[in-house]
């Protein structure tokens, strides 16, 4: 089995068996995202406490990329600092916007979505989590203030 087929499977997988896709009743935060390019649209509900996200989860429809991307995040995301989640996602959008080699253990299974940069049209789709949870962290931060 060569890398690019293995990396389809694991997309494939997170598509069909999507990790933490439910709805959240006792949750701090909820953001609703579609995305601007495709009309792919999601719901995330999380938990924060402090700096830390202690749970997270995400409905939505969509194509199967930002589905996988969305079931990607939410287990990378989970138990993390906001700050790590960050620092990730910034490696996360180099490699899917830029074609950025990314050997950080922390991006889990989202490496295989390293091949994305070759497609534009789908940049979109494989960050919408990613954007969806700096629009949450923005609302946040909005409800902090007031």
């Amino acid at each position: 089995m060569n890398l690019d087929h293995l990396y389809k499977h694991v997309i494939m997988d997170h598509a069909k068996n999507r990790r933490n896709h439910r709805t959240m009743e006792s949750y701090t935060h909820k953001v609703h995202y579609k995305n601007p390019t495709c009309g792919d649209i999601m719901t995330m509900y999380a938990v924060i406490k402090g700096d830390r996200v202690q749970d997270i989860s995400f409905i939505g429809e969509g194509c199967f990329i930002s589905m996988a991307s969305s079931s990607m995040f939410t287990t990378i995301a989970k138990d993390k600092k906001i700050e790590e989640i960050k620092d990730i996602s910034t490696f996360i959008k180099n490699m899917i916007v830029h074609g950025s080699k990314v050997e950080d253990p922390q991006i889990q299974d989202a490496i295989s979505l390293t091949d994305i940069h070759k497609l534009p049209a789908r940049h979109n789709c494989a960050l919408m989590p990613w954007q969806a949870f700096d629009k949450l962290l923005k609302v946040k931060q909005e409800q902090q203030i007031k």
